[in-house]
């Protein structure tokens, strides 16, 4: 994603599963990604354009994998606003919640390591 905007800045700045403590750990790969974007507003539910901007991925990518993870309950449809669904992570979900822990412990080890450096 490494298109230009009118305003001249790059895509890629916005993105934030990009270096995220999930994709330093656990790779790349889009469900890695797309849990980064919702780890990252865990109070905000976000359509399908702005998980597939946060994550790097396309919307084609966030389609793929947002019914798996709705499935499993990590992530929950919380409404409906312009015909557009809207999705946020489950706080109430074990899984979930783990995953939350995990990223905060890797935070922690990353920055202690960014330090020692």
């Amino acid at each position: 994603m490494s298109t230009t905007t009118d305003s001249g800045s790059d895509e890629a700045d916005n993105v934030y599963a990009e270096g995220a403590a999930l994709t330093e750990m656990l790779g790349d790969g889009p469900k890695v990604k797309i849990l980064s974007a919702f780890l990252a507003e865990p109070d905000y539910d976000l359509n399908k354009t702005e998980v597939a901007e946060m994550a790097g991925v396309s919307r084609n990518t966030v389609y793929r994998h947002l019914d798996d993870l709705t499935e499993m309950g990590v992530v929950v449809e919380t409404r409906e606003t312009g015909g557009s669904q809207r999705y946020k992570i489950n706080k109430a979900n074990p899984a979930a919640k783990k995953l939350a822990e995990l990223e905060w412990e890797l935070i922690d080890v990353l920055f202690a390591e960014e330090e020692s450096d």
